[in-house]
């Protein structure tokens, strides 16, 4: 090269338009005596590029169907998890009850339990064992006055099991009143131990559709930065091809228009490539309509992922509909808890009504009075 003091601007020019026309001269040689090139007019490194980039695209929805349908499995398995628990605590719950009723509620724990007895009558005593039996009461006569000996020692076991009845009595009340109040101890409990499991249940299932709306806000917006990527890509690519188009032109040197120069003696399909100014009205219709197709194509391409975004919505307000009726159904399902619960509750309070007004109506109504004692030992008879 020669040496930059000896040369002037115009000389500068003129090397540059030498190396130009040289880098030219020999891409234009690769196009030629490649066969796969050889074609004026045929981009194929671009329709390469868009095989590829098809390609690509199929791959992607491929992988996004694969992880609707992933999603769609995840679901149902949570759902299934979820009917399973409800279950299994019906069932614990039912087992508690049944539990609390064989140890708390027996027949025999009953205070009117001697009145229905089925065994009362074996357990019972004959009416008189003999003349010492202390059973055998003035009222009775069986004893007459005079014939008893024993109306001292009488008296005082009479006084002492009267004793011994209020006694146990007393002791029969007590034991029942620390029994209701474990019962209802233990039931209040139960009801504390099943509402925090609701809580739970409720702020797991809250956690888990938290997850689900995170992970598809996440997908979105990936999906949103690839979109806008490709698109940057492609406008980029364009405005590159846009530049290239334009040096071209303006580092032409052939400005006829005449289509005729370009033809070559070698063949009706060959040109010149140094005076070829552009394509015949066959050729450009042909490429407006390989460009048509490509406009289907993004078209097709734009409503599939429109598709394909509608479907991913409704998937999301499917998803919101199904957690707002199990939502809506364990409130109801534990209204009627609640309200099953009252019931039994009322009911209960009503059998022990009925017992204590059965006590104080039928059974102690007639209490003995002092003048009922006073009355014997009065006469000869």
């Amino acid at each position: 090269m020669l040496n930059s003091l000896f040369i002037n601007q115009k000389d500068q020019k003129e090397a540059l338009a030498i190396e130009r026309r040289r880098r030219f001269e020999e891409s234009r040689k690769q196009r030629i005596f490649n066969a796969r090139r050889r074609l004026i007019g045929v981009d194929t490194d671009a329709l390469g590029y868009q095989v590829q980039e098809k390609h690509e695209i199929e791959q992607s929805q491929a992988e996004q169907q694969r992880k609707f349908a992933e999603e769609m499995r995840r679901q149902q398995q949570l759902l299934l998890l979820k009917q399973q628990e409800q279950r299994q605590e019906r069932i614990c719950q039912e087992n508690e009850l049944n539990r609390f009723r064989s140890l708390h509620q027996k027949p025999e724990q009953s205070r009117d339990f001697d009145l229905f007895d089925p065994d009362g009558l074996k357990k019972s005593l004959p009416a008189r064992l003999g003349d010492d039996d202390p059973r055998l009461t003035i009222s009775g006569a069986q004893k007459f006055d005079g014939e008893d000996l024993d109306e001292r020692y009488r008296k005082k076991v009479q006084i002492e099991q009267q004793r011994s009845w209020l006694e146990q009595q007393i002791r029969e009340k007590r034991q029942a009143e620390v029994d209701r109040r474990a019962a209802e101890k233990y039931l209040e409990d139960a009801l504390m131990s099943r509402e925090n499991r609701l809580h739970q249940l409720t702020a797991q299932e809250r956690h888990a559709r938290e997850k689900i709306h995170e992970a598809v806000n996440e997908f979105n917006r990936r999906l949103m930065h690839e979109q806008k990527q490709q698109q940057a890509r492609r406008e980029r690519e364009e405005q590159e091809d846009n530049l290239a188009e334009i040096y071209n032109n303006l580092t032409s040197d052939i400005l006829t228009e005449n289509p005729d120069v370009a033809k070559s003696s070698f063949g009706p399909n060959r040109v010149i490539t140094a005076q070829y100014k552009g394509m015949s009205p066959e050729e450009i219709e042909q490429i407006r309509r390989t460009q048509e197709v490509q406009l289907e194509e993004l078209k097709r391409k734009r409503q599939d992922e429109a598709n394909i975004k509608q479907t991913w919505d409704q998937l999301a307000n499917d998803f919101d509909r199904t957690v707002t009726i199990k939502e809506r159904e364990l409130i109801r399902r534990r209204h009627a808890l609640g309200e099953q619960i009252r019931h039994e509750n009322h009911l209960l309070a009503m059998e022990q009504q009925r017992k204590l007004d059965h006590l104080d109506k039928v059974v102690y109504q007639n209490r003995p009075t002092q003048e009922y004692f006073d009355q014997f030992n009065t006469c000869s008879r």
